[in-house]
């Protein structure tokens, strides 16, 4: 079968597109080794998550062993959640009926609403 002028020039920009890609992925892969999540880093003043009680998930025992959350505060806790939906910020739970400022104060570097992505999914 005998190709045209045009013919053979597709034909070549062809095989030399793929020619390229089979060189380009051939060297990504052995030159770069196996690949590897980024490390995230955590801003600075950001409380390490660890041992944390969220306040979005937890149950009324993981609530009643906060310092100052009672049986009668955490249930207002587990109450508001319903009704208004999840906390977004740690700070939030003042909005809780029964908890101030120094009730808030005194938790705060023991909860956790689960993260920026989750506080980001709840809207508002």
């Amino acid at each position: 079968m005998k190709l045209g002028r045009a013919a053979r020039w597709v034909l070549s920009v062809v095989l030399g597109a793929g020619a390229a890609m089979l060189l380009c992925f051939g060297l990504r892969g052995g030159a770069m080794g196996p690949q590897s999540p980024i490390p995230r880093e955590t801003p600075a003043g950001v409380a390490d998550r660890v041992g944390q009680v969220n306040v979005n998930t937890a149950g009324l025992e993981e609530l009643t062993a906060l310092p100052g959350i009672g049986q009668v505060r955490a249930q207002a806790i587990l109450d508001d959640r319903v009704q208004r939906g999840p906390f977004r910020y740690p700070e939030d739970l003042i909005r809780v009926k029964g908890i101030g400022e120094g009730t808030l104060n005194g938790i705060l570097d023991q909860i956790t609403t689960g993260g920026e992505g989750d506080a980001q999914n709840f809207g508002g």
